[in-house]
């Protein structure tokens, strides 16, 4: 059938508001309207999507597939529900926001998003409400040549404090299709947020994701980003910050092998002054693996006093991987500081030979480089149970 009015009237909009109904028939507008990116596109110079045809994953595999783990003794006001529900039963919350930040017409991969987007999560945390334990939310995939789009909507009302983990799971490492993992984040003043996003869809798998955040006066997010999976994955983490005292602290860790490609594009928008960012994207490649990354420092005309710091670095395992870092910097304001940098390179050879002369095999010295590279960042998430599905999960991959 195809991703056509047809299969959107039949498979997603029964039961949906009538707002939402209109907003994924324009977004299907928009899909079918924009032609697919080109090289001539500076963000897609370096990124192939030729091979890439949607309509070939045009079934959707279900439209709530996921599981919440509501933390025992939930504050009173919070609520976490699957986001079709909350569209219905919350639109004074939903509609203001769902797309707001992710915007549709970015590119037609954005807009097929935003018209099939498939469940997802909604939180909503009222103003003042603190707590420890992390929700957690688990998207799944169990078909292959499917599309599994979830999306994830959350809202932090004035001091709210709290921590989230989205982990994207196949059923199967090796099935194919379509998948995505975006975000939606809003801070309200004084809010601090850790956000986890653990991606390990199936290694044959086009991804596709956006996870943007709003931050307003005083208000701290950190946001945490590990991709693992799929033949061809492509990231946007942008950070807005929009409110005086913000502060954005954005990581990653990635792990390419085989013949996996990673993309992400990351954007540090500094609109107003006395605001602070701090990107740190570290990723090892083996086999014959790419990665590109290209991110973005904005300070805008009135913020003065911005700190705003920006990192990749890379560890290349193999003669054969490739790592493409492109730091930039936009400034229209003279009084910030800002910072950029990234490095490419191999195992330190004589950091190698330091744990061989001990005696410890070759293997085993490359893993503990490996990790040792990744450990500052990994100490830098926001909570326990992401930090050791993290580690674990590197582990197992590394090894």
């Amino acid at each position: 059938m195809g991703f056509t009015a047809e299969a959107l009237e039949k498979t997603v909009l029964q039961g949906e508001p009538d707002w939402l109904r209109e907003r994924r028939q324009s977004a299907l507008a928009t899909y079918e309207r924009l032609p697919a990116p080109s090289k001539t596109d500076e963000e897609w110079r370096r990124t192939d999507v030729s091979r890439f045809n949607p309509t070939e994953f045009s079934h959707l595999e279900h439209l709530d597939g996921l599981k919440l783990e509501r933390p025992a003794g939930l504050p009173a006001g919070v609520i976490l529900k699957p986001l079709r529900m909350a569209a219905r039963e919350h639109p004074e919350l939903v509609e203001p926001r769902l797309f707001s930040l992710v915007h549709a017409d970015r590119d037609r991969f954005a807009a097929l998003h935003a018209a099939f987007f498939t469940g997802g999560t909604f939180l909503y945390v009222p103003d003042g409400v603190e707590f420890d334990e992390p929700i957690l939310g688990q998207h799944f995939s169990h078909q292959a040549g499917t599309s599994v789009l979830p999306h994830t909507l959350i809202v932090a009302g004035r001091g709210a404090r709290f921590n989230y983990l989205d982990e994207y799971i196949a059923e199967d490492e090796n099935e194919t299709g379509h998948r995505s993992g975006s975000t939606e984040i809003f801070l309200g003043e004084g809010a601090q947020v850790g956000y986890v996003a653990v991606q390990k869809w199936g290694r044959k798998v086009w991804h596709f994701a956006d996870q943007r955040a709003e931050l307003q006066k005083d208000s701290t997010l950190r946001l945490f980003n590990v991709t693992l999976g799929g033949k061809f994955s492509k990231t946007r983490v942008e950070a807005s910050l929009a409110g005086e005292g913000s502060n954005a602290e954005l990581k990653a860790i990635y792990f390419a092998s085989g013949d996996q490609f990673f993309d992400f594009h990351t954007l540090q928008d500094h609109r107003v002054g006395n605001t602070r960012s701090d990107l740190l994207f570290k990723g090892a490649l083996q086999d014959v693996s790419r990665t590109v990354y290209a991110g973005l420092i904005r300070i805008e005309k009135h913020a003065a006093r911005s700190d705003a710091y920006q990192a990749n670095r890379n560890l290349v395992l193999s003669d054969k991987a490739k790592a493409t870092s492109i730091p930039m910097l936009e400034i229209d304001n003279n009084e910030v500081r800002c910072t950029h940098g990234a490095t490419v390179g191999p195992v330190d050879p004589e950091h190698l030979f330091y744990l061989r002369s001990r005696g410890i095999p070759l293997a085993t010295a490359k893993r503990m480089l490996i990790q040792g590279f990744f450990g500052d960042v990994l100490d830098r998430i926001p909570f326990e149970h992401a930090r050791k599905l993290v580690e674990a999960e590197l582990e197992s991959r590394i090894g």
